[in-house]
């Protein structure tokens, strides 16, 4: 049972973190279309922080993706730690009926080796939506190690943009900032699906 509360505990604590991923990928996505619209008016000297900003919407876009497949399986998971607790419980009280007496015990053993069995089908049903969780953390995670790259070529891009560089630096410093503050979601993201093997 002990196994089961972690379980639900860890399902709340993704959902947390993937709110906040999600949120700053909303963020990045809409700084993205402002920096697009701030390089076309820079002009030709601004063209290549307007495609690297871009590249940063697709990328919040990817990772809002990969938060999206990973909070259905957090769901997926929260439905089968319940169902397990659930099904914990009743072979719990079986267990406890059948040792009362012979007659109970073997009365409930085709209820007990059922109930095992589909104990047995629930676990392996969280394994697999546990390696699901990692798959999509380390999809996230990848894209974002990407992401913080093209942040700091937006930064460099920036110097190059002419009069209008100043304003460019600074927003692609907030690129930057919100890249960099994924980042510890995902790493809380990865400890957590680590810790659940």
């Amino acid at each position: 049972m002990a196994a089961i509360a972690t379980e639900l505990q860890n399902t709340v604590l993704i959902n947390e973190n993937i709110k906040m991923v999600i949120w700053n990928c909303f963020e990045i996505n809409l700084m993205g279309l402002n920096a697009i619209l701030l390089a076309k008016r820079a002009g030709r000297m601004a063209r290549g922080f307007g495609v690297i900003s871009g590249e940063l919407r697709e990328l919040s876009l990817q990772l809002q993706g990969s938060m999206n497949r990973l909070s259905s399986a957090s769901q997926d998971m929260l439905a089968e730690s319940s169902h397990s607790m659930t099904q914990e419980r009743r072979n719990q009280m079986l267990l406890h009926t059948s040792e009362q007496s012979a007659d109970n015990t073997t009365y409930l053993a085709d209820t007990l080796s059922r109930t095992r069995l589909a104990s047995d089908e629930h676990a392996a049903r969280l394994r697999l939506v546990h390696q699901r969780l990692s798959e999509y953390i380390d999809e996230a995670y990848q894209a974002c190690v990407f992401g913080v790259v093209i942040a700091r070529a937006a930064r460099i891009e920036s110097a190059y943009s002419g009069e209008h560089s100043n304003v460019l630096a600074e927003l692609s410093n907030d690129f930057a900032s919100k890249v960099d503050s994924i980042v510890p979601r995902l790493e809380e993201l990865r400890r957590i699906s680590g810790n659940m093997k």
